[in-house]
């Protein structure tokens, strides 16, 4: 480990560091220790520049859990993707929890993190940097970023992303992603008028600056608040994407937008591991069938395997057609163990008319059966990855609270 790296402890007690430098033992000296009391004060440390692993003291009780991780969540807002380890007394580890599924790294209880501390420091500051770009320091803004991948080829991922933005789009601004490569799919299915630059292109180019990102969206004049960057057709691009430059373009991609939205290939690769890292939510999509729900459980071993795997992750079933005898949807989720958010009723007929109006499925027939079960999948969504509240708006139509009054959030669908 280098010498260089500085540790950032947020305590109101100056006695908190030296409890840190007891914990470390004898090899503190290969850390920089810096306290300071509030959140405020660690943000401006931190867009100064040089942090790389942040320690926060849980506020004492006294406060709703809600107040007691707000200043948590006003630290992970402005943190800029440098990775926060919480420290919290025995009595409040379902809290610390929360925070991780909130976006924290780790937590350590203070009465035994003299034995993990440094195993949590040394895991944290040694991760590989396999989307560097996703603690992106351009303008501050940070986009929440939901993945979408089949449980296999052939389920409807794309069908699922593409409508779920274009929900999120009728509030949000939105950027779909198809990040693909080779073989994207959008670019025949909007069959836009003029020549459009994609994924492919950009990602041949040494660097890739945020005025070369946003050159190459496609607005979607069905959807005004929708713009996509298609996935590429052309297989001389497959070798060109990998993490590094996958997570140059979402974290750009997250300053110019609420949500991004991002469409995977079916694969468990390092590109994919690296959107998985750095992404707030992570969807398998599925049929009701053994076979795609035996490759989502494998999917979802080996993320966890690669303990990427403090991202949040939930299934949508996809229905592409009405089957005899399809798996019970109880039986899929005690299956893969993640909330079934969403469940999309067969369309076969409305899908192919969508595509040949070249518009998405929801604004195709916005009174459809599958339009509402999308509006309902965005709004689940949104409840699982809630946007800053100045970034909400007030009048969101009623409709799309039906997701959480029907329970299509953590409960998952029964």
């Amino acid at each position: 480990m280098e010498s260089e790296t500085l540790i950032l402890l947020i305590d109101e007690s100056s006695s908190g560091i030296d409890s840190v430098r007891r914990a470390l033992g004898d090899q503190a000296t290969q850390f920089k220790l810096r306290r300071v009391p509030d959140v405020p004060t660690a943000l401006a440390r931190i867009w100064g520049g040089g942090v790389d692993m942040i320690l926060m003291n849980l506020p004492d009780a006294g406060s709703s859990d809600g107040d007691r991780l707000a200043p948590f969540i006003e630290l992970r807002t402005g943190a800029q993707g440098v990775p926060i380890v919480i420290l919290c007394a025995s009595a409040d580890e379902s809290l610390a929890e929360h925070a991780v599924r909130e976006g924290a790294s780790d937590y350590l209880i203070r009465e035994a993190y003299d034995v993990d501390l440094l195993k949590a420091v040394r895991s944290v500051t040694k991760r590989p940097e396999l989307s560097p770009a996703f603690s992106t320091t351009l303008s501050g803004k940070r986009g929440k970023v939901l993945a979408f991948m089949g449980s296999k080829g052939g389920v409807g991922a794309t069908t699922v992303a593409l409508n779920v933005a274009a929900a999120l789009a009728e509030h949000h601004q939105v950027i779909l992603v198809e990040l693909h490569s080779e073989l994207g799919t959008l670019r025949h299915y909007f069959q836009p008028h003029r020549s459009i630059r994609d994924i492919g292109d950009l990602l041949r180019m040494e660097t890739i600056r945020p005025a070369d990102v946003e050159s190459y969206l496609w607005p979607c004049k069905n959807v005004p608040g929708l713009q996509v960057l298609f996935g590429s057709g052309n297989p001389e691009n497959a070798e060109q994407l990998n993490p590094q430059n996958a997570g140059t373009v979402l974290a750009i991609a997250a300053e110019f937008a609420d949500y991004v939205v991002v469409d995977l290939p079916v694969a468990l690769s390092e590109t994919n591991r690296a959107v998985f890292e750095g992404a707030n939510f992570l969807a398998i999509v599925i049929e009701r069938d053994s076979i795609s729900a035996q490759a989502a459980k494998l999917i979802l071993h080996s993320v966890d395997s690669w303990n990427a795997a403090r991202v949040s992750m939930g299934a949508v079933i996809v229905n592409r057609t009405a089957l005899v005898s399809p798996m019970a949807i109880h039986d899929i989720e005690n299956q893969l163990s993640i909330p079934i958010l969403g469940v999309i009723p067969p369309a076969p007929d409305l899908c192919a008319s969508a595509q040949s109006a070249h518009t998405p499925l929801l604004t195709f027939d916005i009174e459809s059966l599958p339009a509402m079960a999308f509006r309902d999948l965005s709004q689940a969504l949104a409840a699982e990855v809630p946007l800053p509240r100045n970034t909400e708006l007030s009048n969101a139509s009623p409709v799309l609270g039906r997701a959480i009054s029907t329970g299509l959030s953590r409960a998952g669908v029964r």
